[in-house]
């Protein structure tokens, strides 16, 4: 969602960088650059000309005037701007009450009960005890939808007694007492409107069961009607955050910026695909630094620590320091690349990294499936000795895994290479040699397998 904004944004910024000398008439252009990509990504009017006064202001302050580097300084000012007007500092769930009640709300088709099982499951990988309930009274299968999905997240779904929503809100709470549980997850009914019945039912239910949190799910996708959609949640229940859905989708999504300045709703967490582990916290901060070309390291990192497993890290490391990387080593490296949300997630999050959104969306990850499917196609000898790999195995080995022999030559050989500059990055040219290794098995320049943008 936030893309095409990035690219337009991050192209203005880039331009400033290492400018020896700004002027005013240089700060004005750019600012006029960046309220027309603004609004051509529906960001609020009122949200846009805020932004740009109080960047116009800061920047020709004497800070500007006496630094060495003026863009740069300018383009951190755009940065905190931005920053704030996303929503500033990054806020974590009041979760000091137990059981804590995370109450969810919003229209019909928002993605309520997905953003349920997907929140579950990242509060569980932080050490929470986590409970579902669905307290929809006249929709039989978003209850049953739920209570899947809390099994496929493997949290309890508590059934709650009675015949209103109220009821069955406070039934499940006195469970999730008596459980033991930390945090309890009530999803609430929706509506194609907002409507007054809706209003009142959410409103009884929040106070009925004291909630800590009271998020709105917003389909990032409803454009400007985001803005009505999140005052009138507000007015009712007094929302204390907003998570965002369907980010991943290719639309302009500024009006959903917008909500942070325009309610003081902040945004707390986006959706990012159908997937259930497709789920992120929103820092405002990081994300004002990818929108302004500057990457997100610190959402790298965090991304690689969820699903690289230290063990097999460490097992790996002394592998390559022994020099016995082989086959299997390198179709689990190509997996959990994939788990990370593959080769243009990561390319985003590097800081200096500027690929036209055209060639992102060239970055084909097929390749690396087709070469995962080669190596499962092999005996375990294979894997370790690929030299064992003659005429006949190869066919055996293209047949099982749906592609050809001339395919599996070329993945033979790029693993071959790789396996070399395994083998030298026992010595002090460890970055060198990654760079030249990434190239090699991705495609990305080097004589790799294609469906890669070449740089």
């Amino acid at each position: 969602m936030f893309d095409r904004l990035s690219e337009k944004i991050g192209g203005i910024a880039n331009k400033l960088r290492g400018v020896a000398r700004i002027t005013e008439s240089d700060l004005d252009t750019t600012l006029r650059e960046m309220r027309m990509a603004l609004l051509e990504a529906d960001v609020a009017l009122p949200v846009v000309r805020h932004l740009m006064a109080e960047a116009r202001e800061r920047a020709l302050g004497e800070d500007v005037a006496k630094s060495l580097n003026p863009g740069q300084v300018i383009v951190k000012i755009l940065h905190d701007v931005l920053a704030d007007v996303l929503g500033g500092q990054r806020r974590d769930l009041e979760l000091s009450k137990i059981p804590s009640v995370i109450l969810l709300c919003g229209l019909q088709g928002a993605g309520k009960t997905t953003t349920a099982g997907k929140l579950a499951r990242l509060l569980v990988s932080q050490g929470k005890k986590v409970a579902l309930t669905s307290v929809d009274a006249t929709r039989p299968a978003a209850r049953e939808q739920l209570q899947i999905l809390a099994g496929q997240v493997d949290v309890p779904y508590l059934h709650g007694d009675g015949n209103s929503a109220t009821s069955m809100a406070k039934s499940a709470l006195q469970l999730a007492r008596t459980g033991g549980h930390h945090i309890l997850i009530l999803d609430t009914a929706g509506r194609q409107v907002v409507d007054d019945t809706l209003m009142d039912e959410i409103k009884s239910v929040a106070e009925a069961v004291q909630a800590t949190e009271r998020l709105l799910v917003l389909d990032s996708m409803t454009g400007q009607t985001a803005l009505q959609i999140a005052e009138q949640f507000h007015a009712t229940v007094h929302l204390s955050g907003c998570v965002l859905t369907k980010t991943d989708a290719d639309v302009r999504g500024g009006a959903a910026l917008s909500v942070a300045h325009s309610t003081g709703v902040a945004i707390r967490y986006v959706g990012t695909g159908e997937k259930i582990d497709a789920f992120e916290l929103f820092d405002p901060r990081r994300m004002a630094g990818r929108i302004l070309g500057q990457g997100d390291v610190v959402g790298l990192v965090e991304k690689i620590q969820a699903n690289v497993d230290q063990a097999s890290a460490e097992n790996l490391a002394q592998k390559v320091k022994k020099g016995g990387f082989d086959l299997m080593d390198f179709a689990e490296q190509l997996g959990q690349m994939q788990n990370m949300g593959g080769m243009a997630s990561m390319l985003k999050m590097l800081p200096g990294v500027k690929l036209p959104q055209e060639a992102m969306d060239q970055v084909d990850e097929k390749p690396m499936k087709r070469m995962q499917a080669m190596v499962y196609s092999m005996t375990a000898k294979e894997r370790q000795y690929p030299r064992l790999i003659n005429g006949s195995r190869k066919k055996r080995i293209a047949m099982g895994s749906g592609t050809n022999v001339p395919e599996l030559n070329k993945m033979l050989k790029q693993f071959a290479q790789m396996q070399k500059m395994m083998k030298r990055m026992k010595g002090g040219k460890g970055k060198r040699m990654m760079s030249q290794m990434m190239g090699q098995f991705g495609g990305m320049g080097g004589g790799g397998m294609g469906g890669m943008p070449r740089m």
